[in-house]
């Protein structure tokens, strides 16, 4: 194979935030905007900073959304969905530990949230610590077996282990679920690549770009495969369509230009 391809590794699932409903601003005409005394529960003003938080998570401000939701918390000790996305942002700037520690304190309110398993499991994953998230995303499988996210997760912490045919059920329970999935799909490919099943990669990663013609990295990992397999031609082709989608990439153009000059290379069958 030619040095100019990665190997291929499986990629742990990003948590998305619980799902919360947004506050509308009319409803906080007297709220107070910023940190002030906290003198009783007020659950208006946790709905108010909560919106603020789940706003800066969209920019990627997780600094910022972290303190919002702090603040939210300190109005609304109960709010497990504003721990859990707490706990998010912890994840997200790398202060996996304390993301767990506030997860903990969610367990204690609410201990029948499945999202809050799912980050915990992957703060553990984070960590390395994969036989732990294994037992805290089997929780939330137990509370919610139709959630793909803890299947893609519980895939990502059996592939850590070793244990791939456990991943690719897991996978392809969530597959069940959501067969349009990119991330089930894509991760699929990358297990059966790395168990040298390639045939059964390629295919997975053609459903990929199938799905999500604009997925870059699945383009990448075939052409890579297909020529691991001696077939130039079909990696020429994969890379032809990646560029296709992304014509300003000059990567793929500086891999494309390597795989014809390879190809121009090869001896040709002589004609009898």
């Amino acid at each position: 194979m030619t040095k100019h391809w990665n190997k291929c590794s499986l990629l742990v699932a990003v948590l998305s935030v619980a799902a919360i409903t947004k506050p509308s601003l009319h409803d906080f005409s007297n709220i107070l905007r910023d940190s002030g005394p906290i003198l009783q529960r007020d659950p208006s003003r946790a709905l108010f900073f909560q919106g603020r938080g789940i706003k800066l998570v969209e920019q990627s401000k997780f600094e910022a959304a972290a303190t919002e939701f702090r603040r939210a918390s300190a109005f609304d000790p109960g709010n497990v969905n504003v721990i859990v996305n707490l706990s998010y942002c912890l994840d997200r700037l790398g202060r996996h530990d304390q993301a767990i520690t506030e997860l903990e304190r969610a367990e204690k309110i609410a201990p029948n949230v499945p999202m809050l398993y799912v980050n915990w499991g992957n703060s553990l994953i984070n960590l390395k610590r994969y036989e732990e998230a294994l037992i805290q995303l089997h929780k939330a499988v137990d509370l919610d077996s139709s959630n793909v996210l803890v299947r893609v997760n519980l895939a990502a912490a059996y592939t850590n282990l070793g244990r791939h045919k456990e991943a690719l059920s897991e996978l392809e329970k969530a597959s069940e679920i959501d067969p349009k999935n990119v991330t089930v799909h894509f991760n699929m490919a990358i297990i059966l690549a790395n168990t040298g099943e390639s045939d059964k990669a390629i295919a997975e990663y053609e459903r990929v770009i199938e799905l999500d013609p604009k997925n870059l990295s699945a383009y990448y990992n075939c052409a890579a495969l297909c020529e691991k397999l001696g077939n130039i031609d079909c990696a020429i082709r994969k890379i032809e369509a990646a560029v296709e989608a992304a014509p300003d990439n000059a990567q793929l153009a500086e891999i494309l230009r390597r795989l014809k000059e390879a190809k121009s290379k090869r001896p040709q069958p002589s004609i009898p």
